[in-house]
């Protein structure tokens, strides 16, 4: 009887055939490839304080100064970068009798807190006007920019910081800042203090850059205070410096010193790597005279960062350009940093605004000006 109730069900089974019962599983979805991680870093050229800027930052009520009125209309600019840097082209100190223009530069130590708040991160300070008032207000000077908590680049307080590398970590990318100058208008620091600024020698700059990398950086960003003064391109030492750099291992080189712009050029190594150079980003505040010195750009430099490596690279470049304004308003001088483009759009809606038709046509030709070299 078992062996035929057997049968039967086998039979049965064979008859209805082999159907699998299990819930369907739906097939599982490729994974999704690892999101690349960009970022930014913003570039300004030389932050310069004449004696008429110093006077417009003064607060008379309290007897103070304050220079963040120069720089509203840029900040928003700043505030959507990772990493804002710029040449301070001045000295500071907390001395009234000290502070003044050209030749020698000597601005009062809020600039660097007014710097930090409109959202720079690093200052480079090697440049010609960095001994203006003696080693020891160079000194002073990377004090205030501690106590603002910028970084900063090209001088230093001691042959041991003189030997430390500016580093920086940008979305998980240690990033290496160097700083040089060509020199420092003939005035040298005193014996025992050579540490105090660093001058451009090829060889004492390629080394440093093979020891930041040796260090671990992923990205070098030279800042080379170079070429000739007025010079709208650069000269053959500055693009044979900016190669010699770039086959040691700099991936973007920031040239400042002309005070007016030079080009910019991206270069592909033996590696099939871009590297970037700007040499020269113009006055990014100043009284000199002259549409060339009064105009510069914000440099924005985008990189992306390999899923795989986690190594950045180079991806292309952006420009804001910017036109200091200087006008006279209640019996004082004003400075402050315009967007071009922004300005100008503002100026067609309300048709002329705040701003003098002479404005108007030196905003117009400043964009042209622009126009040719980016």
């Amino acid at each position: 009887m078992k062996r035929l109730l057997i049968f039967l069900l086998l039979g049965l089974f064979v008859f209805t055939g082999c159907e699998d019962i299990t819930p369907n599983k739906k097939t599982a979805a490729p994974p999704e490839p690892p999101r690349e991680e960009t970022f930014t870093i913003t570039a300004v050229g030389d932050i310069m304080m004449h004696s008429t800027q110093i006077k417009a930052g003064y607060q008379a009520e309290n007897k103070t100064y304050d220079f963040s009125s120069f720089f509203t209309e840029v900040k928003p600019y700043f505030e959507q970068a990772d990493f804002v840097i710029g040449n301070l082209e001045t000295t500071l100190s907390d001395n009234p009798k000290l502070y003044s223009g050209y030749p020698r530069f000597n601005a009062p130590a809020i600039l660097a807190q007014n710097l930090k708040d409109a959202g720079f991160d690093c200052l480079v300070t090697a440049n010609n006007h960095c001994l203006d008032k003696g080693v020891n207000i160079t000194y002073q000077t990377l004090d205030y920019l501690d106590e603002a908590n910028l970084l900063h680049t090209g001088t230093s307080r001691s042959p041991e910081e003189q030997e430390k590398i500016c580093y920086t970590n940008i979305k998980g990318v240690k990033v290496a800042i160097l700083a040089y100058t060509y020199g420092t208008n003939g005035l040298k620091p005193p014996s025992g203090h050579e540490h105090a600024v660093k001058l451009i020698e090829e060889i004492k700059i390629t080394s440093t850059i093979k020891k930041a990398r040796a260090e671990g950086a992923q990205l070098i960003i030279l800042c080379l205070h170079f070429g000739e003064e007025y010079r709208d391109r650069p000269d053959n030492n500055q693009i044979y410096l900016a190669k010699t750099c770039f086959k040691a291992g700099a991936d973007v080189i920031l040239g400042s010193h002309a005070h007016v712009l030079q080009g910019s050029d991206i270069i592909i190594n033996d590696e099939g790597k871009k590297q970037y150079v700007v040499y020269s980003l113009g006055n990014f505040i100043s009284d000199q005279n002259g549409l060339e010195r009064k105009t510069a750009v914000i440099a924005n430099l985008h990189f992306g960062i390999d899923p795989e490596t986690q190594e950045p690279y180079f991806k292309n470049s952006s420009y804001i350009p910017v036109w200091t304004r200087k006008w006279t308003a209640n019996n004082k001088t004003n400075f402050k940093i315009i967007p071009i483009d922004e300005a100008l759009a503002q100026i067609r809606e309300a048709e002329l605004g705040d701003y003098s038709r002479q404005e108007i046509i030196d905003l117009q030709q400043a964009e042209i000006h622009v126009s040719a070299y980016y």
